[in-house]
């Protein structure tokens, strides 16, 4: 059976940029069974942004807190945690990199980017708002957010987001580009496995894919709904295509969006059609 050694492992990235499809890929490949996981048991209430798991194990209401306060209370309920694990934890995060936060020791992270120009779109789906509202909300260094099931978090732009997980030496980071798992997901998928020093086998692999496809999340998410998604959603598992931004923005979105993330947007190998 397929494993990962014990540990805190964050699951990083910009909303939109494939965590919840690495998140199914981690969980079929855990699990081990010969049926697709559960999508809706992908529970937000074990992961360390939970506002039930903060409230049930710090007893305070996290509305009540300034943020300065939340950072400090979330570090130490992440370091209480990560001390204790014999197994390994995937833990999904959109934290901008904080060293008290997700900067903690014997924590690794694996940080997934993707082209911001196909971020904006799907956030603009997920959010049931338009593109335009989706590149401003991308370019806003203050942006925070949160949620029912969620902590309040720091976000920040897409450009300060990357930089802060990718430069930062707190934690060893293997950055993964969604481009390149959806292009070939079992050699980027295996090496993910590799650099964390887990064990599967090829025939492992290939299940967990095939469990995690896309079309097995949009047959569940139809059947049951997902738990995950927002109320102005049509749907979470939309198309999850590469380059899509070349069909749906125009070019002074595009523009717009290489204006502000150029310099970090060619360092992850996303060209630009305006150069700067």
């Amino acid at each position: 059976m397929a494993t990962l050694p014990a540990g805190l492992i964050w699951l990083a990235s910009y909303p939109k940029s494939g965590n919840t499809w690495m998140r199914v890929l981690f969980a079929n490949l855990l699990t081990g069974s010969e049926q697709p996981c559960n999508i809706n048991r992908l529970s937000e209430e074990e992961l360390l942004i939970s506002r039930w798991r903060f409230c049930d194990e710090l007893l305070v209401e996290p509305d009540s807190l300034y943020s300065a306060e939340l950072a400090k209370l979330r570090a130490m309920q992440g370091a209480f945690v990560a001390r204790r694990l014999e197994t390994p934890f995937i833990c999904k995060t959109h934290d901008r990199f904080d060293t008290e936060v997700t900067g903690l020791p014997g924590s690794r992270g694996l940080y997934l980017v993707r082209d911001p120009r196909d971020v904006a779109i799907s956030l603009s789906h997920h959010a049931g708002i338009s593109i335009d509202a989706a590149i401003a909300q991308m370019l806003d260094t203050t942006a925070h957010s949160d949620g029912p099931m969620q902590l309040r978090y720091a976000l920040g732009d897409w450009a300060s987001h990357v930089t802060g997980w990718t430069t930062q030496e707190e934690i060893p980071v293997k950055v993964v580009r969604y481009e390149d798992l959806r292009q070939d997901t079992k050699a980027e998928f295996t090496r993910i496995i590799g650099w964390l020093n887990g064990t599967a086998s090829s025939a492992e692999v290939d299940r967990a894919i095939d469990h995690s496809s896309l079309r097995e999340l949009q047959r569940q998410e139809a059947t049951h709904g997902f738990r995950e998604s927002l109320p102005q959603q049509e749907r979470f598992f939309r198309s999850g295509k590469a380059g899509e931004w070349r069909q749906a923005l125009t070019p002074g979105q595009i523009r717009k969006i290489e204006d502000a993330f150029g310099p970090v947007m060619e360092q992850w190998g996303y060209s630009q059609v305006h150069h700067v």
